[in-house]
């Protein structure tokens, strides 16, 4: 359990914490931004309630597929997975304590807060909509390529991830923040964590 606190907050510090703090930094000195105004530019603000409903129809829909065609336990927990962690947990307290620390806040709001608060946002205020969703759409899908190096016959999710991008990255655009984004990518990993954890102790 301390291993997974401290991965959390490694994974919070490397991607939201240092990126805000070079980026606010930046900003406060070079553009004279309010805390307010960058906190808009990167998405920490609610914006329109419409996209989260969005955002939660389509989360329902993955936990409904992730229980109907769940991935391979023996390729999600392949040595160096970040599922490897939940194989044998079964529904314990410990698994959804795992769980809810990796989905909602190591890869959940610590993904989506870079990937889409920051990156998205600058690439929207600089290229077209539809560029700049593809663009970080790809720059999303780049680290998720070394799920080969840990288990190749899982290639058939790379698509996924990419057409996950294009939607939250629409969704960040079109709405101004990463709250549903995040509440989308955290459900998506919440559950395939806890469906790991659930079939590799059967």
């Amino acid at each position: 359990m301390t291993e997974a606190i401290l991965s959390t907050l490694v994974n919070i510090v490397l991607l939201v914490v240092l990126p805000l703090g070079v980026y606010g930094t930046v900003q406060r000195i070079r553009r004279q931004r309010t805390w307010s105004d960058m906190r808009e530019r990167t998405g920490l603000v609610l914006g329109d309630p419409v996209y989260i409903g969005y955002c939660a129809t389509v989360a329902v829909a993955v936990v409904i597929i992730l229980l109907i065609w769940p991935p391979s336990v023996a390729n999600a927990t392949a040595e160096g997975s970040a599922f490897g962690v939940f194989a044998g947990l079964g529904l314990s307290g410990k698994a959804v304590i795992l769980a809810l620390l990796y989905g909602i806040l190591k890869t959940g709001f610590a993904e989506e807060f870079l990937f889409r608060g920051m990156i998205t946002g600058s690439l929207a205020r600089r290229m077209p909509e539809s560029w700049a969703n593809v663009t970080q759409s790809v720059i999303f899908l780049a680290p998720h390529l070394f799920i080969l190096a840990v288990a190749p016959d899982m290639w058939p999710i790379l698509p996924v991830v990419f057409a996950g991008a294009m939607f939250t990255g629409w969704v960040r655009i079109r709405s101004g923040s990463i709250v549903g984004p995040w509440l989308l990518h955290a459900t998506a990993n919440v559950t395939m964590a806890l469906s790991v954890a659930i079939r590799s102790a059967s």
